[in-house]
């Protein structure tokens, strides 16, 4: 007997009929891996079907089945791909209205909000109306509530403009449900701190130390952490939550790092008092590194502190070290750049190598306040060398003017120099 060979076409228009990724309307430069690799998919959703294997209903591999279908197609596999084109039919069987191959859930359109979520901001409109839906089916559902006041949180970030009021947000409302059915949240607990900092100060600071205790060394959670800190107009208070964390969980390299933070703003301009705030900024970042080696900014915080103890050889070393480090990503080899620049300029007095490091951060084209930083100091060197550099103070204007073509700065930083004007 012969198998017939499946129609490409016919199985192509099933596969539209699909819920999952391939077929969400994302865009292919948003999902790297849809581009000509079907097998790292496959190597991805094989073991989230694995892990749902033993604790789920088989509505729960809806969007799993379905993305095996998509990848078997584009792998030529249109065998395999019939076979889970009957799983998903032997499931939706068992669903009241549902279609031959899909299903309306609240779990599909959980699962399509989550991927919406961590697709960036342009899907974060698309996550949120998803939630609502996937709540509409199932209100008291963990996952989708942390969901929806994940998307609400970060849609009310990009408002920009107008800071928004505490009784205008959706977001903290909702925060406070997800936090209500999931009391262990570290991450709802530190967004709700984030929104509660202007207007409820003392639950905020209650939130952000349960939050500390609960998960010191998650990164995600610590970012928000150090966002909530870096907000903190009252440095002392801010201080002694961290110094009582670091007590309760002293291996941690982040609350190390960010005690060392706090000791350098709060150093003062008496020169023993600033002496014993700069020792103790050391002792801080010392630790951090020691902890998490590969934490970058731990080490440029501490190669500052060195320079601002005066101890200029082990400042050099670190920056030195970092700039031969060949597995620096982009955005922290520009902070290094930028760092290493300001510590020649300022505490070395060696301004030809500031602007090296300087060019070398603005050659970058990262947006952001190292390059504009760096952009500065180059406007800075400008104008001192404007009478007795005059030559390379213009080399200076020209780099700027090439490497910023677009750029508002540049082009009033070639006027003002030109104009003999001052540049601020």
């Amino acid at each position: 007997m012969f198998c017939s060979v499946p129609d490409k076409a016919d199985l192509e228009a099933k596969l539209k009929e699909l819920e999952c990724p391939f077929t969400w309307d994302i865009s292919k430069a948003d999902i790297e891996d849809l581009d000509g690799i079907p097998e790292k998919l496959l190597d991805r959703v094989k073991p989230k079907a694995t892990l749902k294997a033993d604790e789920q209903a088989p509505a729960a591999f809806l969007v799993t089945y379905a993305n095996f279908a998509w990848v078997h197609y584009h792998s030529g596999n249109l065998g395999d791909v019939e076979t889970y084109l009957g799983k998903l039919e032997r499931i939706c069987k068992g669903v009241t209205g549902a279609l031959r191959y899909s299903c309306n859930l609240p779990g599909v359109h959980g699962e399509k909000a989550w991927t919406f979520l961590r697709l960036g901001a342009t899907y974060y409109m698309r996550a949120k109306v998803s939630f609502q839906k996937a709540l509409e089916g199932d209100a008291e559902n963990v996952s989708f509530n942390v969901g929806y006041a994940v998307v609400l949180y970060r849609l009310e970030g990009l408002v920009r403009d107008e800071r928004l009021e505490s009784e205008k947000s959706e977001a903290i409302p909702q925060l406070e449900k997800a936090l209500l059915l999931d009391p262990n949240d570290a991450e709802v607990m530190v967004l709700l701190a984030l929104k509660l900092q202007r207007s409820e100060r003392g639950k905020s600071l209650k939130l952000i130390k349960n939050a500390i205790k609960l998960s010191p060394d998650v990164p995600q959670v610590m970012r928000y952490v150090g966002k909530y800190f870096r907000a903190e107009d009252t440095t002392n208070a801010s201080l002694d939550i961290l110094e009582k964390a670091v007590e309760q969980t002293p291996n941690s390299s982040f609350l190390h790092h960010q005690v060392g933070k706090k000791q350098l703003i709060k150093m003062g301009s008496h020169v023993t008092q600033k002496r014993a705030k700069v020792e103790q900024c050391i002792h801080d970042f010392s630790k951090a590194v020691e902890l998490k080696p590969t934490n970058i900014y731990a080490q440029v915080n501490l190669a500052e502190a060195y320079g601002e103890n005066q101890q200029l050889i082990e400042a050099e070393k670190i920056f030195t070290e970092l700039l031969q480090d060949g597995s620096l990503r982009d955005p922290d080899m520009q902070h290094v750049h930028t760092a290493y620049g300001l510590f020649l300029l300022y505490k070395k007095k060696a301004d030809d190598r500031a602007v090296a490091q300087f060019k070398a951060a603005n050659r970058m084209k990262i947006k952001s306040r190292n390059r504009r930083k760096a952009g500065e100091k180059l406007a800075l060197i400008v104008e001192r060398w404007r009478k007795n550099r005059a030559a390379e103070a213009s080399q200076i204007v020209a780099f700027l003017s090439t490497e910023n073509k677009h750029s508002a700065e540049s082009e009033d930083l070639s006027a003002a120099f030109e104009r003999g004007m001052k540049f601020k």
